[in-house]
């Protein structure tokens, strides 16, 4: 038996054409809806994001206060965190550029007075001798201003490196004899007895090697400047179980403990006290002793003999945490 079954062509076409209208008109109803709330979803989502970009856009430059965290996504929450920490370390840096600023400005005004008003005098003198003399006195205060600058600018140096310093294993006694031989001659100039003392054994620390000479330059420069003239300064580095000790001794008129706790701070120089000073080793020391996360202690000088005429003396040490 043969079964045969016939279709015209138009008829095929209109069944699909219906096909296709079945499927295409319903996804044009559906594709805006869907449109729709897929917009009204991320609007809604974004939003604490809009209203967070919103605030960091308007605010004024100079405005480093913490960003109020709420109202923000709970995703985000670590890195307005980790902004707020950057913000936090922008204003220290801004404040230290501040205070330089500040200082600078205030110490540099007296002595850069001083050396006009000096100027003046000396191209008012018609004697040799006096003229010699005020001369002298001239390069005494540019010299005492030049060291005003160096410390300001070792300072602002130390303060812009602080949280960034990249540390290092070295040996710190080879580092103290290395620059101690550089003050041999100045102490020799103001006739004093200057020598380095040590174990001969490593003294191994984690430190930054600049910042490191500026502190021991410091117990130095400032050692040699208040102690009198045939007087003894000696500098020690030892290693103990724990920790790495630098000793900078003399026997100058001393810091008495009511004092101790106020050479650290800035400018600050003991009423009456000798040489020239700018107040600001200490300070330097104390900063730079800190990055490296270690201590440093005041005391009296060893028991000198009564006859040399000085005063009790003062021992200066930094305990440096060992490797």
């Amino acid at each position: 038996m043969l079964v045969q079954v016939g279709e015209t062509l138009q008829r095929r076409s209109q069944l699909a054409n219906e096909i296709i209208k079945g499927v295409i008109f319903p996804q044009f109803l559906i594709l805006p809806l869907a449109l729709g709330l897929v917009w009204f979803g991320l609007s809604r989502g974004l939003a604490p994001l809009q209203s967070l970009q919103h605030r960091i856009r308007t605010r004024r430059p100079d405005d480093l206060s913490p960003i109020d965290p709420r109202g923000a996504p709970e995703e985000i929450a670590p890195l307005v965190d980790a902004f707020n920490d950057l913000l936090a370390r922008r204003a220290l840096s801004l404040g230290a550029q501040k205070r330089f600023i500040a200082d600078a400005a205030h110490q540099m005004k007296t002595p850069l007075a001083g050396l006009r008003t000096q100027a003046e005098l000396a191209m008012r003198e018609t004697d040799p001798k006096q003229l010699q003399r005020s001369l002298m006195q001239l390069v005494r205060s540019a010299a005492r201003t030049a060291h005003l600058v160096s410390q300001l600018l070792s300072l602002a140096h130390t303060e812009n490196l602080r949280d960034s310093a990249a540390m290092e294993p070295l040996d710190l006694r080879r580092l103290v004899r290395t620059l101690a031989s550089e003050w041999v001659d100045e102490a020799l100039k103001r006739r004093i007895d200057f020598g380095v003392e040590d174990d001969e054994t490593a003294a191994p620390i984690s430190g930054h090697p600049i910042l490191l000479r500026e502190l021991v330059a410091n117990l130095i420069d400032n050692a040699l400047r208040y102690t009198p003239e045939r007087g003894v300064v000696t500098v020690r580095t030892y290693a103990n179980a724990d920790e790495v000790v630098l000793e900078v001794e003399d026997d100058g008129s001393g810091i008495p403990g009511a004092e101790r706790a106020m050479v650290f701070e800035r400018f600050y120089r003991m009423p009456g006290a000798p040489g020239d000073g700018s107040g600001l080793g200490l300070p330097i020391v104390r900063e730079i002793a800190a990055q490296h996360g270690a201590r440093v202690e005041i005391d009296d000088g060893i028991a000198w003999p009564a006859e040399r005429g000085h005063g009790a003396g003062t021992r200066i040490s930094v305990h440096f945490p060992t490797l």
